[in-house]
């Protein structure tokens, strides 16, 4: 094998000389961190890698070993090329842990950004002993991250309660124009209704979007379901009175930009009253990181109990609801995957959460 030794201030700048010299067909063979030496006031910490590119001869099928080897570094590359071109935070943690670059990558892939990536590696890190052996460490560490996901998420089911105190459970759903609100409230009501055997009433309260009250009807008449609009704190008022009986009362209001303040405010005044409403905001996972987090804290004033994602169906990568989570600590109550009702629905625990913002099994892996 051509084997070579490369030098440089980081993995990024490393790799792209290997891939320049050697070719896309390069495999890289070691690596190691050279630290700063202590007499040298200008020195600086460099990262050494060895690369090279196997011949015909060295490449024969009959090896097996050599074979689970070359795709072994395969897959070290293109760990090697998502972690490419990222900031300097990501350069930092393949400094000091090189061990954690699959790990990285497979945080990068899915969508967490890099600070939060980078940080739940740390925090896995913290505590494992030095002397390790490298395949350990790897072993270690994957299952801490695995780990640090897991505490980092929490999953509540709000939708269990019945009528045992006498009164019905409100739910309201609030969130921006688009997310499916809707859509959700049809899959929920269908799913309490007949799985859970509750009684289900459904109030709209969005007097803003053409058809939205006979959208909502319309599903409540197919599953027989008692179904009227509110658009006032009075009619609100009424409309539970007129429910009392239910045990479970889902509130479907009105879509805004999460720019439109004085909207958000209106539907904030109408459920104002005392009516102990839980409400549950809810984000689509197509849409972009910051606008994610801009519709969040706009629809925060409403003291959200729980996420509800949806469409994680339609986004190619679901690594931006952890760091949404991350971003503002709720519980996570209902994720969407599709337009059919009431199949569409899931009601996670926190493996199946992980497992679907990460987008890969998560019984000991990442």
């Amino acid at each position: 094998m051509n084997k070579r030794i490369f030098k440089a201030a980081n993995i990024q700048e490393a790799i792209a000389s290997i891939k320049q010299e050697l070719g896309p067909e390069a495999m890289i063979l070691s690596t190691r961190k050279i630290p700063k030496k202590p007499r040298d006031p200008y020195g600086r910490e460099m990262v050494e890698v060895e690369a090279g590119i196997g011949t015909p001869l060295e490449n024969h099928s009959g090896n097996k070993d050599l074979l689970a080897s070359l795709r072994a570094d395969m897959a070290e590359i293109k760990d090697m090329i998502a972690i490419a071109g990222m900031g300097s935070g990501v350069h930092q943690v393949l400094c000091r842990r090189f061990e954690s670059a699959g790990v990285l990558a497979s945080f990068l892939r899915s969508g967490v950004s890099e600070g939060l990536a980078c940080a739940l590696i740390e925090k896995a890190s913290a505590g494992m002993e030095d002397n390790l052996a490298p395949e350990e460490r790897i072993r270690r560490l994957k299952q801490n991250v695995m780990h640090q996901c897991l505490n980092h998420v929490s999953v509540k089911d709000f939708f269990r309660r019945t009528n045992i105190s006498g009164l019905p459970h409100v739910a309201a759903f609030v969130g921006p124009t688009g997310v499916g609100k809707t859509t959700t409230i049809a899959k929920l009501a269908a799913m309490l209704h007949f799985k859970r055997k509750m009684r289900v009433g459904l109030v709209s309260v969005d007097n803003y979007r053409v058809g939205a009250f006979e959208q909502l009807k319309a599903y409540a008449a197919i599953m027989g379901l008692f179904c009227v609009p509110a658009f006032s704190a009075g009619d609100l008022a009424c409309a539970l009175e007129r429910m009392k009986s239910m045990d479970m009362i889902l509130i479907d209001t009105a879509g805004h930009s999460h720019y439109d303040k004085e909207k958000i405010n209106e539907i904030l005044a109408l459920m104002k009253a005392d009516f102990g409403i839980s409400v549950h905001l809810t984000l689509s996972v197509t849409a972009e990181s910051i606008n994610m987090k801009e519709a969040a804290q706009a629809f925060s004033v409403f003291n959200p109990d729980t996420y509800v994602f949806t469409k994680i169906d339609e986004a190619r990568r679901c690594g931006k609801v952890l760091d949404q989570i991350n971003d503002m600590n709720l519980p996570v109550s209902l994720i969407t995957n599709g337009q059919k009702v009431p199949e569409d629905l899931i009601v996670p625990d926190r493996q199946a959460l992980i497992k679907i913002i990460l987008g890969r099994n998560t019984k000991g892996e990442i």
